[in-house]
């Protein structure tokens, strides 16, 4: 089931019920006082801006990461 959560980064990225979900995130505005100093935050605005989007996600499970290895 998916839940919408809307706030700034430094308070959802802190909460504890959001561990170990798996989430999307979407950058909804950035106040024109505060300007972004975050290089990975910046080229992730401008792939929005863009309007890049991932073709296909990575496979992180452990049995793609161990695949093989014995």
């Amino acid at each position: 089931m998916a839940t919408e959560m809307i706030g700034q980064w430094d308070d959802l990225v802190s909460r504890p019920e959001l561990r170990g979900c798996r989430v999307k995130v979407t950058v909804i505005d950035q106040p024109s006082d505060k300007p972004c100093t975050n290089d990975w935050l910046q080229s992730l605005r401008q792939m929005a801006a863009n309007g890049v989007r991932v073709a296909s996600p990575a496979d992180d499970s452990r049995e793609s990461i161990y695949e093989g290895k014995q």
